[in-house]
């Protein structure tokens, strides 16, 4: 084996470990040698774009792309890589175009669909990434990645039973890095559950906790005898006192305390559950005694209209992906500045994380922060309990506002998470929730000027009129 294709075969490996910085140095060192053939430098420049996209180096993954074309004008790799890399970079029709010169110089490959559909996903284009997305699944039907994205176009366009199936995918799909629970008693996959012991596992963010586990109780009517729920130290508070669990745990318990046990989003697979059937029955969380007994009290008297703020997610900065959509999705507080300026308001942040400090820099802007003192989502449960309204983007604080029963208005990007289904400022999941959309990526200045519209009406109500906003 000659210096090169061990080269090659040492970065093909850190490569496929997702280990990128490594692979990248791996793929400089062989483009140093001046003696690395045409091809073989097109393709190191071409692995190597791939892996600086993953680390979120994107104009120097761009350029080690089109390295590639010069050295090899007709590689469809390096026309699909390039694809993918503009999508990401929030040039959709760039890279529509890179993506129709892949497909005309290789058609069996299955990678431009896929960035293809990404793309007309963020120009709102929805039925034709659907297509796409059929059409990459049809070429690398084995493919996880791929049938993970035609799951979330599916749920998108509210097609439930063959996008939950697709859905199940996820755990194979290399990008999301999902840790699938290793539990040694059988998986429930809708067997009879009669007098049996299950065990539902959390997965995925605390948002997606708090909208599915409403679904736990219709395990109970199928049978079972007891439910345990495993998840994050945070959540074991607000849920130990569900209706249909009956018991929470932070780790997963001996086998011996289950007979069965189920991911927490397989089961809107297992319960066959359609879009106008989603349970609905909403509060279905509430604070435990102890938490709303401690914060009683503790929001500043006010006849203002009471409404907690929150306006970031989390960075996400080891992850490329999850940083980019949530770049998408969050604000800075100061473009919030058009509703703090509204009367009759009194705000209350329910802001966590880095963009917490944020607090104090928009002027004119009082807001009550009682977030240092929370120690998991029970505490923010009695918080947002007594509130008239909750704003903010989408994170797991709009599910809990959602599955406590309380008003909440919710800033939603223009390529907005698959759970918002289309076309509707609505939700099936929680009836107090409302929708407010981008009109066009990256347009948060209009969407929040009609926000303060609708909030300058709801200050204006008597308090014994503020219903669910």
């Amino acid at each position: 084996m000659s210096p090169a294709e061990a080269g090659f075969a040492t970065a093909l490996r850190l490569h496929q470990a997702r280990c990128w910085a490594q692979a990248a140095a791996v793929y400089d060192a062989l483009l140093a040698d001046p003696r690395l053939p045409p091809i073989q430098a097109a393709q190191a420049f071409v692995n190597r774009g791939a892996a600086l996209r993953r680390l979120g180096r994107v104009d120097e993954a761009a350029a080690s792309c089109i390295e590639a074309l010069v050295r090899c004008p007709d590689m469809a790799e390096a026309y699909a890589n390039l694809g993918a890399i503009l999508q990401e970079a929030d040039h959709p029709l760039a890279a529509l175009d890179a993506c129709r010169r892949a497909i005309a110089l290789s058609p069996g490959l299955y990678t431009p669909y896929l960035a293809m559909a990404h793309a007309e996903q963020d120009r709102g284009g929805h039925t034709d990434a659907l297509t796409l997305l059929r059409r990459a699944a049809a070429l690398a039907p084995a493919t996880p990645g791929v049938r993970y994205n035609l799951a979330e176009a599916l749920l998108r366009q509210g097609h439930f039973s063959e996008g939950w199936q697709a859905y199940e995918s996820r755990w194979q799909a290399r990008e999301l890095a999902l840790a699938r629970p290793v539990c040694t008693k059988p998986e429930w996959t809708g067997q009879d559950i009669a007098g049996k012991t299950l065990l539902v596992t959390e997965e995925q963010g605390f948002g997606d906790t708090l909208q599915f586990i409403r679904l736990v109780p219709l395990v109970k009517e199928r049978g079972a005898r007891r439910v345990i729920l495993q998840c994050r130290a945070p959540l074991v508070r607000l849920l130990a006192g569900m209706e249909g669990i009956d018991a929470v745990t932070a780790s997963l318990p001996d086998p011996g305390a289950y007979d069965l046990w189920v991911p927490l989003m397989s089961l809107m697979q297992r319960l066959e559950v359609a879009p106008d059937r989603i349970p609905a029955a909403v509060p279905y969380l509430a604070p435990p005694q102890e938490a709303t007994g401690r914060w009683a009290g503790a929001l500043p008297e006010t006849a203002d209209l009471r409404v907690g703020l929150f306006w970031a997610g989390d960075p996400r900065l080891g992850h490329a992906a999850a940083s980019r959509t949530d770049r998408r999705r969050s604000l800075a507080l100061a473009q919030l500045a058009p509703l703090l300026s509204v009367e009759g308001v009194a705000w209350v942040s329910l802001q966590k994380g880095p963009a917490a400090s944020q607090l104090g820099r928009v002027d004119g802007a009082t807001i009550f922060d009682p977030m240092p003192g929370v120690a998991d989502f029970a505490d923010t449960a009695a918080i947002i309990r007594q509130l008239d309204l909750v704003i903010g983007v989408d994170t797991a604080v709009a599910h809990l506002a959602g599955g406590l029963g309380v008003p909440v208005w919710v800033l939603s990007r223009f390529s907005g998470c698959w759970r918002w289904l289309l076309d509707r400022d609505d939700s099936p999941w929680y009836p107090t929730l409302r929708l407010f959309r981008q009109r066009r990526p990256g347009g948060w200045a209009p969407v929040v000027a009609r926000m303060r519209e609708e909030l300058l009406r709801a200050a204006r109500l008597p308090r014994h009129d503020r219903g669910p906003a």
